[in-house]
């Protein structure tokens, strides 16, 4: 009787979790989704069109980036970034390496909590921080 109320309660927890958490996500990795490798990030898009492809396996879960030189090199091609999201092009701290990054600025979040923005468009455990690129430095949503 135990084990089938426990089935029956985990059973009903994940339906009503399904629901509540609407639509399931696209099959499209963009900038910051979550990867365990390069091969996880923009499946729908040839990575010779993106520069050079990462998966930056430093962070928690992963986070899917590019390399660019411009902000408007990080979402160039249809599908690379989520709608109505902005991204920054910036280094980290100790790298030259330019790469896309989901942005936190001020003017990037309408309004939105930082914390709540972030968490919302880089996936969990992400947080507003800078990054620590010297004189490029920017306000990035990264996970932990």
């Amino acid at each position: 009787m135990r084990r089938a109320t426990r089935w029956l309660t985990s059973t009903m927890t994940a339906a009503i979790l399904g629901f509540a958490c609407g639509e399931p996500p696209s099959s499209e990795q963009p900038t910051g989704a979550l990867c365990v490798e390069a091969a996880d990030c923009y499946p729908e898009i040839d990575h010779a069109l993106l520069g050079t492809v990462f998966c930056e396996t430093k962070f928690e879960d992963g986070y899917c980036t590019h390399t660019c030189e411009t902000d408007e090199d990080c979402c160039a091609i249809d599908g690379e970034c989520e709608p109505a999201v902005s991204y920054v092009c910036t280094p980290l701290a100790n790298d030259a390496t330019k790469r896309c990054w989901v942005s936190c600025e001020a003017d990037s979040l309408a309004g939105a909590d930082p914390a709540a923005y972030c968490l919302m468009h880089a996936g969990p455990g992400a947080g507003c921080r800078s990054s620590g690129g010297g004189s490029e430095n920017r306000d990035i949503c990264a996970p932990p």
